[in-house]
């Protein structure tokens, strides 16, 4: 027994060597990483492995200098062949001057492991729901008062991933863009050679900073569930009561009421993205002395998966399904007559005051697509993404017309089915500190007759007022079959927002 308490005590002090600081590492150890690396060492070749502490995408690329001169640039993660001798590694964020540097020896048909002699800092930018957010800060070292430069949240639905600093070991802080590093406004932090801090940064409603702690699970396991898979679920809602008195018309009161339900689930690696997302989004209107009429009726389901080749490219594959919940009615006030065609026959409806357009469930719509991701534009004001490749559309169809006035004649509608060339295109930007704009285009080329092109254009502008509280400006525009006319949507929303 007494062995064996003593063998129990050994056992931390004999690992603490091995794995120094790599515990706090969301990659794997250094050496589990080299063992990972496929390279083979030629004759008269060395090879330099530099690790990742979170990944290759996350962090700076190394450079390799001999002399003053750089000959090779490379990713933490990965190794490279370089003849024997004695080599510069320059190492970190920041400019040039203020990258770490280190002389490493590399000898013939052997491998250097570099022990890491800098540290990572992750900083994840937060809103005070739990949110990730693209709100930006500033990164001083104290000892020299330097600025290491601007540091921004990320907007994880994109398949954005936050980035690593690589940095000197010291005390850091965190400052609001614009503010002095002697500001009593600032969260600090000590960094450890070998060793990788987390932290979460929470901004309030006015983007102040109010919150600098570690994440809630800390080690190797969490960080790793953590970093890969992300879920939330968002609830918002939109009341509106309108009256008027006393105007030219008669006396009367609106009232409308919608809710919108947003799930997401993300898994995000250095090479693979996947992105399963659900709006569920219902409406209704009614005004004074009428019943409840339905505004808003959608449902949808999007999901896309992109192997990353690199940081920018990548294939992607995606597909949505979209359709309504409810019946779509036409009302006439007054009464009047509808022709109804369908194909050669015609039907005459007289004195109706309600019409449906179409069932539950109807249209079904459905958009695949398959090509190449490119991420064009990556910034704190401006993200941009484009995707090009070969797309398909059906739409189905029960009982569905499409009503053209004056004439009042309603057509019926029949499954349709397009395939072609398809171009993505994803924009999300921030004007100032507080409005954001996101557009995604969805266009489908069949043919090169602009007047088949099909297309999907949605725009939300966002004003956030407080914590809980956001103005919401929708202007979408679409033209799609069944119906291969211009259709438009336009709303402003006070949006009460809550997160599950």
């Amino acid at each position: 027994m007494y062995k064996l308490f003593c063998i129990l005590i050994a056992l931390p002090l004999l690992a603490s060597p091995i794995l120094g600081d790599s515990y706090t590492w969301i990659a794997p150890p250094g050496r589990g990483q080299l063992e990972q690396d496929p390279t083979m060492i030629p004759k008269g070749k060395g090879f330099l492995f530099v690790p990742t502490m979170t990944g290759s995408l996350n962090e700076p690329s190394f450079l390799v200098l001999q002399g003053n001169k750089p000959i090779r640039e490379a990713s933490p993660g990965t190794g490279v062949l370089l003849s024997p001798g004695n080599y510069k590694l320059l190492v970190g964020s920041g400019t040039d001057l203020q990258m770490m540097i280190h002389t490493v020896p590399v000898q013939e048909s052997m491998t250097t492991l570099v022990k890491p002699f800098w540290a990572g800092l992750v900083i994840n930018v937060m809103s005070e729901n739990r949110t990730s957010i693209n709100e930006s800060y500033e990164l001083y070292r104290e000892s020299s008062q330097e600025n290491y430069g601007l540091g921004f949240g990320v907007e994880e639905e994109r398949g954005e991933a936050v980035k690593t600093w690589l940095l000197p070991p010291g005390v850091y802080s965190v400052v609001g863009v614009g503010d002095n590093v002697s500001t009593t406004r600032k969260f600090s932090v000590r960094l450890e050679p070998g060793e990788l801090v987390q932290r979460n940064l929470i901004v309030d409603g006015d983007k102040n900073f109010i919150g600098f702690y570690p994440p809630a699970q800390y080690g190797l396991l969490a960080q790793v569930v953590d970093s890969r898979w992300k879920t939330s679920l968002q609830l918002s809602g939109s009341p509106r009561l309108s009256t008027s008195q006393n105007t030219a018309g008669a006396d009367r009161s609106i009232l409308s009421l919608s809710a919108e339900l947003i799930g997401s689930s993300v898994y995000n690696t250095d090479r693979h993205y996947a992105n399963l997302r659900l709006d569920f989004e219902e409406g209704f209107t009614r005004e004074e002395g009428d019943d409840f009429r339905k505004s808003v009726d959608e449902f949808e389901v999007r999901a896309t998966y992109i192997y990353r080749l690199s940081k920018r490219i990548g294939p992607y594959l995606r597909g949505v399904f979209n359709t309504r919940l409810f019946a779509e009615e036409e009302h006439f006030d007054p009464p009047q007559d509808l022709l109804i065609r369908d194909g050669d026959q015609v039907e005459r409806k007289i004195n109706i005051s309600e019409f449906t357009l179409s069932p539950p469930f109807s249209p079904l719509e459905l958009r695949q697509g398959i090509g190449i991701n490119s991420q064009v534009i990556s910034s704190f004001p401006l993200n941009f993404d484009m995707r090009v490749g070969f797309g398909a559309r059906q739409s189905y169809v029960t009982d569905s017309f499409d009503l053209k006035s004056p004439s009042v004649v309603a057509y019926k509608l029949e499954d349709k089915t397009t395939t072609g060339l398809e171009a993505v295109l994803l924009l999300q930007s921030r004007f100032s500190r507080l409005p954001s704009l996101d557009s995604e285009f969805d266009l489908l080329i069949p043919k090169t007759a602009t007047d088949t092109w099909e297309f999907n254009w949605e725009n939300r502008l966002r004003l956030p007022l407080s914590r809980f509280v956001n103005v919401v400006v929708v202007f979408d525009f679409e033209r799609k079959p069944p119906v291969q006319r211009l259709q438009s949507r336009q709303q402003v929303l006070l949006r009460l927002n809550y997160l599950l």
